[in-house]
């Protein structure tokens, strides 16, 4: 048996051994019982009566589901219209002790949606990975390959109206069995004794949840994917807030944009099967909000609906005006994509104005603020990976980003800039200094990569320029690391703070503006 041979004979019987799972959207039944991971329920058991599961003693919240909540039980009632239908599951940190991170960073996302077999619901992930074209016979080898893993399986405990079955979820908020866990990111497996759900809310497209967490770490290390906030002892327990989010996905998913290496955007990317080049292609969409004109017609219009940044309330308020500045420079690269006002920056409602909203809610982008001494920002999205559209985004600001600030102006433009010759720096200078900050993190929420090619762009007597600065900036792109203008001379008079640049105009022109008649990505 030759090599090639022998490599195919060792992978078909290490698929044939892999336990089939949940199929896919596009055919294929459920699994057998036998065939599952996860424990599920005995056979022939029977939902009870409605009544003698949801008792009067719930605590019912109607919204995506019927949330009920009995003691420290939570159900949920799944109408059968949203039996299969695909939804994102997102977890976040949203509260933290030392040691254990930041609030607002991201664990991570995933999709899923909910089968019913029998008496038992399968909660299912679902992989976009290997696409087909959706109509020949590709699709079916595609799907065959395609089958995601069941991550949950849960008893029908009653039915409701048009036999929605009921369900009992409490351990996918109070242990470690959620799609997206929390526990490896704050270092070790929940203890149930010490961990809780508690709250959760229905809302029409979504429901959010909060879970107090308690692990207990094995060894003298920081929380994975969770910077500067120091290391733990042996064995030392760490308690935090992790917040889930569980969104149903468009019916429709956005039309995907092909990634063009020469514009640098974020992507998701698939393997397409359908293509009639002889071959597997990877193909990639960029990651970015959907903007859709009021008026077509329109060389400039108002989008359907406008991205909304929500600055958080623990945003100090000396701050909070720099802030919204930085979120709304992008709209001049927004007009001419062709959308005015594509991008609104608003202060978070208070708890009077409304109890239930939440930074971490997947419905919303939010800024920031995080008390920590770290000297940094960062601006993460989550997007629906059939197409690329960016769902939700923070743009996260350590406190300690001020220091980081200073210091570099201080150093790059003291002898420029009378207001830097002094520390520290007045309110003011560092108020522009921190709407560079945040206008840079917003790039990246909104899809852009960095573009370290950026502050070569520019000569050195562009540079010393005024006329040239004012205008353009000091470097080609604010998603580059330039920092400020110390190229610039006592005298020259020219711009030293970065701002938006001619690339980021165009590559928001080429990722945001409508193109008419498209039917298809390509």
């Amino acid at each position: 048996m030759n090599r090639l041979a022998q490599v195919a004979v060792v992978l078909a019987l290490g698929l044939a051994q892999t336990p089939a799972v949940c199929q896919a959207p596009g055919g294929g039944a459920a699994p057998s019982e036998a065939q599952t991971g996860p424990k599920a329920p005995p056979k022939g058991r029977q939902p009870k009566p409605y009544k003698d599961v949801i008792t009067s003693e719930a605590r019912t919240d109607r919204g995506l589901f019927a949330v009920h909540q009995i003691d420290d039980k939570v159900y949920f009632e799944i109408p059968p219209a949203l039996l299969g239908a695909e939804m994102l599951w997102q977890t976040e940190i949203a509260r933290t002790g030392p040691g254990a991170g930041f609030g607002g960073s991201p664990v991570g996302s995933r999709v899923v949606q909910w089968t019913r077999r029998g008496n038992t619901v399968y909660l299912c992930a679902v992989s976009h990975s290997l696409r087909g074209d959706g109509k020949t016979a590709i699709q079916r080898a595609v799907d065959a390959s395609n089958v995601g893993p069941i991550v949950g399986a849960f008893p029908v405990e009653a039915e409701g109206e048009n036999k929605a079955p009921v369900i009992e979820v409490t351990r996918l908020y109070a242990g470690d069995a959620a799609p997206v866990p929390a526990g490896p990111v704050l270092g070790g497996t929940p203890d149930s004794a010490r961990s809780f759900l508690d709250r959760i809310k229905a809302f029409p497209t979504n429901i959010e949840a909060r879970a107090v967490l308690t692990v207990n770490r094995s060894g003298p290390t920081g929380a994975a994917g969770m910077p500067g906030r120091g290391r733990s002892s042996q064995s030392a327990p760490v308690t935090a807030v992790a917040h889930h989010s569980l969104v149903l996905l468009p019916a429709t998913p956005m039309a995907g944009r092909l990634f063009d290496s020469r514009v640098g955007y974020f992507t998701e990317e698939f393997s397409d099967f359908g293509n009639n080049e002889n071959r597997v292609k990877s193909r990639e969409y960029i990651a970015r909000y959907r903007l859709e004109k009021k008026d077509p017609a329109a060389a400039i219009s108002e989008p359907v609906r406008p991205i909304v940044y929500y600055v958080s309330r623990e945003v100090p308020e000396r701050w909070r005006r720099y802030v919204k500045q930085g979120i709304e420079d992008w709209n001049p690269a927004f007009e001419r994509a062709g959308f005015r006002n594509a991008i609104v920056a608003r202060d978070a409602p208070t708890e009077q104005e409304d109890p239930d909203w939440d930074p971490e809610d997947a419905r919303y982008s939010v800024a920031r603020w995080v008390a920590a001494p770290i000297m940094n920002a960062m601006g993460p999205h989550v997007h629906d990976p059939r197409s690329g559209e960016i769902l939700s985004a923070h743009i996260i600001l350590w406190h300690d980003v001020l220091k980081l600030c200073e210091r570099w102006y201080f150093s790059q433009c003291a002898a420029l800039d009378p207001r830097a010759q002094r520390l520290p720096l007045p309110e003011p200078l560092m108020g522009e200094l921190l709407r560079y900050v945040v206008a840079h993190e917003v790039g990246h929420t909104l899809g852009l990569r960095h573009n370290h090619r950026a502050s070569s762009a520019f000569t050195v007597a562009q540079l010393r320029s005024r006329e040239f600065t004012e205008k353009h900036g000091v470097e080609a792109s604010i998603m580059d690391y330039g920092r400020f203008n110390y190229v610039a001379q006592p005298g020259d008079g020219a711009w030293l703070l970065p701002k938006l640049g001619p690339y980021d105009h165009f590559a928001i022109q080429w990722g945001y503006g409508p193109i008419p008649g498209a039917r298809s990505p390509e």
